[in-house]
Order: C-alpha cells, then structure tokens, then sequence
C-alpha cells in the first residue's frame, strides 16, 4: 500500500465509522472494511481468524536493524543461544538439539498473525542453530484442540508441537494427547526460569502434581483510555460538579459506566466514553461476564457442583454490563472485537478493555510490520493511558506449548518448545511487532529493550504486570468451552431485552446439563484442581496470596 493509497484507505475508514455509529451503514459494509484487520487481535480468543494470503506474503524473514530494541532482542537471543551462558536453558537447548539435524517438526499454530513467529523469525532461527526444520501446521482456533484430539485417535503421528489453551490441558493430559514434561525439564531445563514466570501463569501448566506444557502468551485484559480526555480541563471540572469526584479511571464497574456515560453525554457523537464487544462468538460475552461476576462476589459452582450464577451477584454483574452497554457507541451490542479495535485507534472511543495488543497498536508500533501495514495509523498515539480493568481482570484463553504424546522426535520438540519460550527468545517474539505473543515472563515486564519498543512502553508493561496481580484464570476444566457458550447465550439475550435474573437461570441449567453430561464427580474433582491456582477466584488472586511482583 503507497502513500497516496493508505490516505485514501484511512480517510475512508473515518468515515466508515462515523456512519456505523449514526446508523447509516449496515454491519455488513463496516465489517466488511475492518474484515482487513481480522488476525490482528490480541489473544488467542476463538474469533482470530486467517489473514489474507498478501498480508501474510508481505512480512519478509528477516531479523530487524540491529539498531532497533527489537534487533537488540534478536541479537541477544541468538547470542545466547550459540553463546551462553551455559547454563542457560537457550544455549542448553541448542547444544542437546544439534544431534536432530535433518529432523523436521510439525508445530500447530493458530493461523493468521500468530503463525507469523514461527514461520520467520522463531523457526529460521532454531534451524539456523541447530538444523531442526519447522512445519507450521495453521488451525482455526477451535480446530488446535480437535485436530490434536482427532490425530492422536489416528495414532497419525502428524503433530510433535502443539498450541493449547490451558482450559484444555485436562482433558488433553487424561485422554493421552499430551504427554508431561518433567523429566524432560529436569534433564534439560536451567530450572531458575521456571521462577522467570509471573505467578499468575507460572501454574497454568500444571495438572495433578505434573507440568503439562510451557506457558507461551500472557492474554490479561487491561483499561485502555484517552489520556487527553481524562485530562481536559473542562470534562475535569464538569465531572467534579456533578460528581464532586475527579475524573480518573473507573476502579468498580459502577463508577465505569458512570464515566463512560459522562464522557458519551459530553462528547458524542464525536467520542463515546466506551465500546464493547457484544457481539455474540466474537469472541464472546464470557470474559467479560467472568471478570465482573467474579469480581462481585459470584462464584461458578457450589459445593455440590450446581451452577452458582442466579445469584445477587449474576444479577448485579449484568446490570453493570447494561449500564456500560447504554453509555457506549451506537452499534455496541453487535460490534465485534476487531470493530472495536476500529472504533478505538480512530479516535471514537474514550476507553476500552482488551487484550495487549491494544496497547502496542495504540502507540502505532504494531504497524511498523509489513505483514500488518494496511492497518490505519493510530490517531491516538501518545495519548493512551493504561489502567487496570476495575475490580480483577481476566486472563482471556492465552497458550501453553505442550509436547504431543504421539510425536516421533520427542526430545527435539521439547527442546524447541524449551529454546522458544527461554527469557531471551521468548522476550524476543514478544516483541515482534506482528506476532500476538504477549509479556508473560518477569524479565520481559522488567525489559529497557521492550520498555523501548515505544515512549510510553514502560507504563504499558508495569500496568500488565500490576494486572497479572490482581487477574483472573478462565476455568481449567473439562466442558470450559460449554460454559463459555451458555454464558455468551446469556448475555446476547439480555442485550435484546430478556430479563436478567430469568436468563441467568436458563444460563444455569444448562450448565448443570452440561456437569451432568461430564459427570457431577469428575466435574467437581476438576474444579476442585482448578480452584488450588492463583486467580481462580477473586478471593486467590496472586496480590490476595501474597505473591504480588513489584517491578
């Protein structure tokens, strides 16, 4: 895309959601212009989808100017894996997989953006070191886990890699998919990095005693807002006479659609005070709902495995969340995630919670990336503060890289997986500014090199590190996925008008269908596991269990 053309492009995405927002586009044709961006959200959720074959064709294999923090990364990864220190789990790695020259892996990835990483930069670079080929085998998101499943039935031997999100690690560890690493880290592994994790996610890959994968991708939601707006002198005191409170970012729900709806009363149709994505599988009301019902007090399940959400705190949760809805953009009940993206890095929105690569597209930094150059330039950049999401964010999906239980090279995918994910290779994907691998380790929080990714780059990952504090897990258990669904069915009905408590209660039953179908005891025993890891509720978050890392 030329200069003149991206004018043209941008120019008519302003346009395309200043008409979406006075009802004078269809869904459709808006969808249609930010159908470009689809691949570029942050996360894992089940929404990413694949880019286009020339977006992905545009991102060359090349390491970045060594000048550049993100060249200086790659320079150190490689340094210290053909280096050292010797002890280090990426030279460890290197030395041990250089005996499977000539072996080729076949790794899974969730297609689009994500495949990005290993197909240039993590791949090329282990087969440079060490001679080990990569096969980037690219999966719709639901697909990661059912072709994983479908393979092993087969005995096809097809994977030596996978992608997982955590929630699958149960049913994926007892059904024999997956296959537990701790010999293979106790043999190879400097076990020091195992502390490197933030302890949120330093126990995600953990299942009745064993570690079933290498956490890779720290997908906690964070506030996202218009500093500018926050800090306009008039909004400060018209906010301070009606409210006799400064305007700040919210820290409950209340006080969020609250300011959300000040800001809207202000401002639109200009800004909106929020956006949201309503919409139903896209990727769904179930983060957002999980977040807030947890952190009202709501618990899943009770001691007998029933379904807890028609509850004071269920019904609370949802009048929040209409609340919230009535204070943002016209359309918000039907946007998706990647038209909230739009709507934010256009201007239109005052503030968002999401997944980390708001951030880092905000700033412009994503767009550096030829793969993603057809994305509009922020026109916020420099004008974004970070907060955490009020109450306890959520830790939205995120991956581990788990060894298939089926491969044939098991030592060299477990010292690929342990070469990938060591501080500094994983700090160097991290980085990539057209990959969705987000912070997750203590040494990435704690980067100059990522702190220079961009000017504000610093507050951005100590706000992820002071979210990781406070967040909350998805549920890790079998059946987590049917849940999801009948908490998205939920919410999308309230949105059209049904009643709160009504639907929290059909909400319910079909979650005890669902525990049945599973079976009450072995869904309890589940549970029951998932409960033991910090951020399983908001009464266990790593800050409440003393465990809070200070940057």
């Amino acid at each position: 895309m030329n200069d003149r053309e991206r004018r043209d492009f941008e120019a008519g995405l302003a346009g395309e959601v200043d008409a979406f927002m006075r009802g004078e586009s269809t869904r459709r044709t808006f969808i249609t212009r930010f159908g470009q961006m689809t691949g570029l959200l942050a996360a894992s959720g089940p929404m990413l989808s694949m880019m286009t074959d020339w977006a992905l064709a545009q991102q060359a294999s090349e390491l970045a100017d060594p000048s550049t923090p993100l060249g200086q990364a790659q320079a150190a990864a490689l340094k210290a894996s053909s280096e050292g220190p010797a002890d280090g789990s990426a030279f460890r790695a290197i030395e041990a997989a250089k005996q499977y020259s000539g072996v080729t892996l076949n790794m899974t990835s969730e297609a689009g953006l994500q495949a990005l990483d290993p197909r240039n930069f993590s791949g090329p670079m282990l087969e440079k070191l060490t001679g080990i080929k990569t096969n980037v085998v690219e999966l719709a998101w639901p697909d990661l886990y059912s072709k994983a499943v479908a393979e092993h039935i087969a005995t096809s031997g097809a994977y030596d890699i996978l992608d997982v999100a955590p929630m699958w690690t149960p049913s994926l560890a007892d059904g024999g998919v997956i296959q537990p690493l701790d010999d293979y880290i106790a043999k190879y592994m400097n076990k020091a990095d195992l502390e490197d994790y933030h302890p949120l996610y330093k126990a995600l890959p953990t299942y009745k005693g064993k570690i079933w994968g290498l956490f890779d991708d720290g997908d906690i939601f964070a506030l996202y807002y218009r500093k500018d707006i926050f800090e306009d002198p008039k909004l400060v005191e018209a906010y301070k006479a009606k409210f006799n409170a400064k305007l700040e970012p919210p820290k409950t729900w209340e006080e969020y659609a609250q300011v959300a709806q000040f800001i809207t009363d202000q401002l639109a149709p200009n800004v909106y005070g929020a956006g949201h994505f309503r919409k139903a599988g896209s990727p769904g009301n179930q983060f957002d709902f999980l977040q807030q019902f947890r952190a009202n007090g709501g618990q899943l399940f009770d001691g007998d495995m029933k379904a807890a959400l028609a509850s004071d705190a269920g019904v609370k949760t949802l009048q929040n969340m209409i609340a919230a809805n009535n204070a943002s953009i016209p359309g918000n009940n039907e946007l998706d995630a990647v038209s909230l993206w739009a709507a934010f890095l256009t201007g239109k929105v005052a503030m968002i919670y999401s997944w980390p690569p708001s951030g880092r597209m905000a700033a412009n930094y994503s767009q550096s990336a030829a793969a993603i150059n057809f994305i509009p330039q922020s026109q916020i950049a420099g004008k974004v503060g970070y907060a955490v999401v009020p109450g306890n964010p959520e830790h939205a999906t995120g991956f581990n890289k788990a060894l298939s239980a089926d491969s044939a090279n098991p030592d060299a995918a477990f010292l690929a997986m342990q070469w990938m994910t060591s501080p500094p290779v994983s700090l160097a994907r991290v980085m990539l500014p057209y990959a969705l691998r987000d912070p997750y380790r203590l040494s990435h929080f704690r980067s100059e090199l990522y702190a220079g990714l961009f000017p504000s780059a610093k507050e951005y990952l100590a706000n992820l590190n002071a979210s990781a504090n406070v967040g909350l897990l998805d549920p890790i258990m079998p059946g987590a996925q049917d849940y999801f669904l009948s908490i998205d069915r939920m919410c999308t009905a309230v949105w059209a008008g049904a009643d709160p408590k009504a639907s929290l209660e059909t909400a319910a039953k079909e979650f005890d269908e669902t525990t049945d179908r599973l079976g009450v005891d072995s869904q309890k025993a589940f549970y029951a596991e998932f409960l033991k890891l910090p951020g399983a509720t908001a009464d266990n978050t790593v800050e409440k269990l003393g465990l809070a890392v200070t940057l």
